[in-house]
Formats: structure tokens, sequence, C-alpha cells
């Protein structure tokens, strides 16, 4: 990949002098940002642009290309490709549209360009796209004239939409932070967000990852690439609500979403998930300052009011107010003139009016070893006498923020072209209010406790994997197991299973019942229904032998065939839960997690990962929904076995990925008991592609 941001000289193809050419705009943009390489030019007309031949083809050069770049109509392009690869280019930019986007006919070009590349070892970027942007060198792709105001900066940007990404080039520009390298991905028909993101990752110029996408290439690879690493990525992931067309076969279907998972994919890879380009500019700000290494704040205001807004914004995010020591507070109270306001931390500012010493209470604060962070609200006039102070106290900021490398969230209320003065002569983000601020301190905290978690499949014991296989291979034929084979299948793989027995009889029931000796259950053996107490065919807490006869010719008649089985089994108590897995069109095999029992579609309280997952992961799947609380114990009952239940979700996880012929898993309910009990899966339901 590197071959696309430091190639030694490029050439461009379809310019000419035309008033109207866009392919020119390229040559002028590299020309304008100081690229150092050999900028050549080919087109049909030939000619000269900005002092130099335009070449009639390809064949006409005779040193060798490092780089083209091609903007020609879509029909062209296979033909074009074939001349780099004879030539012995082996990396293209195609910046043309007519392709997919534009029907089938498209379609079918982009496909013989895959094929051309393939034959000859190209790798292209594009198309439908803008280009390459690399600050460093002065490369810069797009084919209209780029604005001088787009620096180099800490910011490597990846866009689908290169609409899209020259936004994000725009505001980053007005924040003044700058742009590393970006690239616009278009159609992702060879290059795709995988293959740049591997290298961004180990570029070194490259401080933060900004990406836009509007589908994954591979979900699995993108998260296998981004749990590993050690810098920053945040993704805006558009295309949020796109309606699934499978058919839903089991509940961990009917729960899925597309962004649900995608959601929750991206928190397991340790990404930052951004839903609006104004998130994404507070967090992109957020990491230009030092991590906030732990949740303490102190927050300082000129307003009484933003100080309440920021406590509450504080509480909300999980971060503490520690108390200021009298000693600093009784210095700052010194310099107040009313003396009508409370110090405390947030500390009200409204009535000290020496900047000077503004400076010296953000210095104590950042000194101090039970502050983490300081959150500053500043406002002024810029038409009144405060505005050199204020400006000055912007750079003084910035400059104790470089020397106790503590980050300070500046919030500054006064005019728009006084903002902008900040920004473009200060070194430090402005954000615009205190929530903004303290979302992105919250963001900061979070990065900075993330510890790199790769996939990887965990080992497990498994007890008879060829019973296992043995047991889903004589499934495959039918499509599903049916509920005694399900239960079978998971024993032999290692789950553990509430004991189970079948009766074909009524006579087999009473006597499978008295084995128990207790109250039991009894189900059908059936694999078609999901929702077995909707339909009547389970029949619980079954106490005497009158009602075990009762309830198996109930089930008869439901099936409506004298040849039935019926599952019976001991009624237990603890929480029910459910565990599941189905293969995601994006990410593959991914585990859902959440309270279990005949609601579970209607509260929707579950939590999604990606797997293969280990116990840490597990355990924060588990913390993740909001009944987490009931299975620490409440109201005097003793906490659950969670160790356990990560058990089952390590085993579920392991599962997916050992037998990619299982389309949906539903283990539901799975219950758990209290602590050391176990979890013990009840009912099982198993799709297979």
């Amino acid at each position: 990949m590197k071959g696309f941001f430091y190639p030694e000289n490029i050439v461009v193809i379809g310019v000419s002098p035309d008033e109207s050419n866009l392919g020119k705009n390229i040559v002028f943009n590299c020309l304008r940002f100081g690229y150092g390489g050999e900028i050549l030019s080919v087109g049909l007309k030939g000619g000269v642009i900005f002092g130099q031949k335009i070449y009639r083809s390809l064949d006409d050069i005779h040193s060798p290309i490092e780089l083209a770049i091609i903007l020609t109509p879509a029909r062209t392009i296979p033909g074009i490709l074939k001349q780099c690869g004879e030539k012995g280019i082996k990396r293209v930019v195609i910046e043309s549209g007519g392709f997919s986007e534009a029907g089938e006919e498209g379609k079918r070009i982009g496909l013989r360009c895959q094929e051309v590349a393939e034959k000859y070892g190209i790798r292209f970027i594009g198309p439908n796209g803008i280009g390459v942007i690399n600050m460093e060198n002065g490369l810069a792709m797009p084919f209209f004239p780029l604005q001088r105001d787009v620096s180099l900066g800490p910011v490597s940007i990846l866009a689908q939409s290169g609409g899209v990404g020259l936004s994000y080039i725009a505001f980053l520009s007005e924040e003044r932070i700058g742009i590393n390298k970006f690239v616009s991905m278009g159609n992702k028909l060879n290059v795709n967000e995988n293959d740049l993101l591997k290298y961004l990752i180990q570029d070194e110029g490259t401080k933060i990852i900004l990406i836009y996408l509007e589908g994954f290439t591979d979900g699995n690879a993108f998260l296998q690439i981004a749990s590993s690493s050690t810098k920053p990525i945040l993704v805006h992931k558009s295309n949020r609500f796109k309606i699934t067309r499978q058919i839903a076969h089991s509940h961990t279907a009917a729960l899925s979403s597309d962004d649900s998972i995608v959601e929750s994919a991206l928190e397991q890879a340790g990404c930052i998930r951004v839903n609006t380009m104004d998130d994404a500019m507070d967090y992109t700000k957020s990491f230009t300052l030092p991590p906030l290494r732990g949740n303490r704040l102190a927050v300082v205001s000129r307003s009484g009011g933003h100080a309440v807004i920021a406590a509450d914004a504080c509480a909300h995010y999980g971060f503490s107010l520690p108390s200021f020591p009298r000693e600093f507070l009784k210095k700052v109270e010194s310099k107040v003139r009313a003396h009508v306001i409370r110090l405390q931390n947030p500390l009200d500012l409204g009535d000290l009016f020496d900047l000077q010493f503004y400076e010296y209470i953000v210095e104590e604060l950042l000194k101090r070893e039970d502050v983490d962070g300081v959150l500053l609200g500043h406002g002024y006039r810029p038409s009144g006498p405060e505005r050199d102070a204020s400006r000055e106290l912007v750079s003084r900021v910035a400059e104790l923020v470089e020397k106790y490398s503590k980050p300070v969230a500046l919030f500054v209320f006064t005019e728009s072209a006084e903002i902008d003065y900040l920004r473009r002569n200060s070194r430090i983000p402005i954000f615009s209010a205190p929530e903004n601020a303290m979302r992105a301190f919250y963001t900061s905290h979070r990065w900075a406790k993330r510890k790199v978690n790769p996939l990887k499949a965990p080992s497990i014991r498994i007890n008879n994997l060829r019973m296992a296989e043995k047991i889903l291979k004589a499934g495959r034929l039918k499509g599903y197991l049916e509920l005694k084979e399900s239960m079978m299948f998971l024993e032999a793989y290692g789950f553990k299973t509430l004991v189970w027995d079948v009766a074909t009889s009524q006579r087999d029931a009473v006597k499978i019942w008295r084995s128990f000796g207790k109250a039991v259950c009894m189900k059908l053996n059936r694999p078609h229904i999901s929702h077995k107490t909707d339909a009547g065919a389970v029949k619980l807490n079954l106490s005497t032998s009158r009602e075990v006869i009762k309830a198996f010719r109930d089930l008869n008649h439901i099936a409506g065939t004298k040849n039935i089985e019926v599952m019976i089994q001991p009624v237990i108590s603890g929480k029910e839960l459910i565990v599941g897995g189905k293969r995601d069109d994006v990410f593959g095999p991914v585990i859902l997690f959440g309270l279990g029992g005949i609601l579970v579609e209607i509260i929707r309280d579950v939590s999604w990962r990606v797997a293969p997952f280990n116990r840490r992961e597990a355990r924060l799947m588990i913390q993740q929904i909001k009944g987490w609380q009931i299975l620490k114990g409440v109201r005097g009952e003793a906490p659950y076995d969670v160790k356990a239940v990560e058990d089952v979700l390590i085993r579920t996880s392991r599962l997916m990925i050992d037998f990619p012929e299982i389309q949906e898993i539903d283990l539901n309910p799975v219950f758990v008991m209290p602590e050391r009990g176990g979890a013990f899966i009840v009912d099982a339901r198993i799709i297979i592609h």
C-alpha cells in the first residue's frame, strides 16, 4: 500500500488543455501542494499543460512508472488497465464513475477491470472516487482544485464517499487540525478498507484514523485488523437501518439488526463509533490532546450555569469531581470580589476577572495527582477589554497541556470570527459547549482504558467431537436438528444440559416422570416450533400421573399424529437466559446473550459479539445488558453463577467457528443457578445451512 502514497513518479491519464478537462486539475493539485516526484500526463489530443508535455499514449513514455491515475470514460478503463499492466505499472487509482453504481453494464466493466488487474498483478483504488492525498509529500489527486488551507496534521481519512471525505477534510482544516493521508475508496473493487487500515496502523505519520463506510467489505477481517491497533480508530458507519431479507428462523435472528451487530462489533474491536459528523469532529479533537487516563475531573467555568451543566455531564459519563484543598480555595477566594459564590468543584469563577489568575488555577489543578483532566469554560466579547488577555489565556493553557501531559477540554463562548481566530492561532482544540467537551473526554477516557484484544478462538474441552460431527451430518439433509438431536449434539460438544428423556407413549411418560421424582415439563420433539409456549407445545409443572397423561394427549392433538416423541425434563429453578448464534452477512458468526424466556423478543435486552472471543469479552457481554444487576443478586438473592454463563458463551462462540454449516442456534432457555451451581441448557434449536 505504501506505493499509493509515496510513488517516485506518477502518470495522469485523461489530461487535455481543454478548459473543462478534469484530469488537468489532478496535475495542478500535485504542483500546488509541492509533490516532489515526476508528474507525467497522457491524453489522446496531446498538447501542453502547465508547461509540461501531454503524451498521446503510455507507449510514448519510455521510463518506468510507479503509479497511474486514470480519469477517462468507464468503457475505456479495462483497455487502459491492460496497457498499464503491459508497461509494468503495478498501482493504479481509478477516479472515473460509471461502474456498478450505474447499472449492469457498469458492473460488467468493473468485472473486466478486476480480471485485468488479477492477470497483471495490479492493485487499484476505486473506481468512482476522488483519489489519494498525502500531505507529507504533496501528492494530491482530486479532480478539482483543492483549497490552500488543507494542511498537514495527524488524522488520516478513509472514505467510501468522496463527498463525505471532502467534508471531513474541510472540517479538519477549519479546526486547524489538518490531515496526514486521505483515500477516497469509491466502489472498492480491488483495494478496500482492510488493506488501507492495515497500512495506516503502521504508518508513522498517522496518529488518528477516521473511516467513513456505507458497507464493510469483510467485517470479520476488519475487526481482526482494528482490534490490534494502538491508534484510535473512529468509524462513521452510515446505511444503518437496512432491512434484512433473510427469514428469521430463530429468536437470535429475529432479535438481530444490521446496526445492533455493527455497534457491538466495533466496540469489541476497540473502535470509536460515531453517528454524526459533529461527533466525529469532537472525538477527533479529543485525541489531539493527551489521553484522559483517569476519571477524576476538575471543572472550572466563568459561568455558574455552564458549571452546573458540566457537572451533570460528569455524572452522566461516570466521572468524579474530587474536592479541592482548603488552601487552594482560600487563595482563589482572595481574588474574587463579591464573595457570594461558594467555591468548590465545579469552580464558578463568574466573580473573578483576573485572567492571569485563571492560568494559575489551571496549572495548580493540572499539578494535582487526584486530577486527571480539566474542563475549562470561558467567555468574552472580542470587542471588549478582555480580548487580548483571553487570547493569551488560551495560548497559555495550550502550553500547560504540553507541560503536564494532561488534557484540558476548553469550551469558549464568543463570536464565530473570534473562535476562528483562536483555532488559527492556538494549539488547543476549542469545543462549542460543555456537553461536547465532556463527551469528547469520555471518548478519550474509554480509549485510554482500552486493551488490545485480538479475536482469537479460545481452547475448550470437547467431550466427543466425532459424535457431534456425526449428529450434525445426519441433520444436513433436513436442514435442522430435532430437539433431542440438538441436546445430544450439545452434550457431545461439551455443554451441560438439563437431564432429559423421550417418551413415545403415555405409559413411557408416566414412567419417566416417576424416575425423576419431581414435577416435570413436557415438550414436543419438533424443530419448527420456535415459540412452543404460544403453540401450547410446552406443558409445565406437571406433578401427578393424571397431569402427565393429559399433557401427552394434548401434545398428541397439537402434533396431529399418533406417532409423536415428547421430551420430558424435571422442573428446576434459576434465572432464564438466552444464548444464540447466527451467520451475519458482514461479520460472519455472531453470538447473542440476554435474559431468556417467552418475552425475550419483546424486552430485547440483549448484547452481541463477533465470534470468537475470550472470557474477558464474555464477561463484558454479560455486563452490557440492563438485566446484569439481576444476575448479581437482588433483594437478598445470592449472586448467580456468572462464570458458568461465560463458559456457555465461549463454547457457543467456538462452536460457531468449528461448524460453519450451523446457520442459526438458539439456546433458550439456559437456566443459570446460584453461584457455583452451573448453567444448564434446557431447550435448543439448531438450523443447518
